[in-house]
């Protein structure tokens, strides 16, 4: 029998990427990126979101990357209507995929590679390709939901990323992974996943404990914060948490609370030695990845 705390550590140790994984997601994202390097001018491409961050739990879906286009691109849209730019990469890319696997999103033109697979592992499930504009001191992407263009710095989040990690003695972004996995679980009462990343930035502080601890502690501290407007960490752009209705905020209050509640039970049982009771409660919690041997 695996101790609770064994069983957290092959939990972090199967939220990382394979070699598979690797590999496929590189083949992937440099496949888009030749793909709109061909029809835009590009200045540079970077992988940003989670993936870019390093917190992208399994399964692959919705790797970034962000095309820094050239002034010829600025010139023929930026005075258009944002939609009209992610249309236009979405046309790029279905000249390779087709008409059905290639979706226009709010931000960017979304390639779905395994649109109904039922075998998600080692997979990349679809890539987001985002259009951009270089503002020097930030950037600049269209938002169709808006209808305007909204500064954004993806850099400056995978810096305070790298930053928060380090304070925590590389345990911040294996704690951001599980309690993403725990959303995705969860039927992801909590949207979009980034805005995990940013209450747990201010929710999760040093000296950390144990991993059992601390995502009980993200659940009854999220459950206090998840109805505040969370804005954009690099301080553009409309609030993180701006899909969060009312609604959606009282079915993640109910979620949160249901995994609190369990998550105090489950730590209480590794304190009583009970490991096996804790164990399999925390796979309940938590979901499929999570070990019980």
């Amino acid at each position: 029998m695996i101790t609770t705390q064994e069983a957290f550590e092959k939990f972090r140790q199967r939220l990382e990427l394979s070699e598979t994984e690797r590999k496929n997601t590189i083949k992937r994202h440099e496949e888009v990126r030749d793909l709109i390097r061909t029809d835009f001018a590009v200045d540079r491409d970077i992988l940003t979101g989670s993936y870019g961050r390093h917190t992208k739990t399994k399964p692959l879906k919705d790797v970034d990357v962000f095309f820094i286009l050239g002034q010829k691109e600025k010139d023929k849209y930026r005075q258009k209507a944002p939609s009209e730019l992610i249309d236009a990469f979405v046309k790029t890319l279905r000249k390779k995929y087709g008409q059905d696997a290639v979706e226009p999103g709010r931000r960017c033109a979304t390639v779905e590679f395994e649109k109904n697979t039922q075998d998600e592992e080692g997979k990349v499930l679809s890539i987001d390709a985002v259009p951009a504009f270089d503002l020097g001191d930030c950037y600049e992407i269209p938002d169709r939901h808006l209808g305007k263009w909204v500064k954004t710095d993806p850099e400056v989040h995978a810096e305070q990323a790298t930053n928060k990690n380090k304070e925590l003695g590389g345990k911040w972004v294996p704690l951001v992974k599980m309690v993403k996995r725990w959303n995705r679980s969860a039927e992801k009462p909590i949207k979009p996943s980034f805005l995990i990343e940013v209450m747990m930035q201010e929710l999760v502080d040093a000296p950390f404990t144990t991993y059992p601890s601390e995502v009980r502690r993200f659940f009854a501290a999220a459950l206090d914060g998840i109805g505040r407007a969370w804005p954009d960490p690099a301080g553009y752009g409309p609030p993180v948490s701006d899909q969060m209705t009312s609604q959606l905020i009282a079915e993640a209050k109910q979620r949160l609370r249901e995994a609190e509640i369990k998550a105090a039970i489950a730590v209480r049982y590794e304190e009583q030695g009970r490991q096996g009771d804790a164990i399999a409660l925390w796979r309940e919690i938590m979901g499929r990845y999570f070990p019980t041997s």
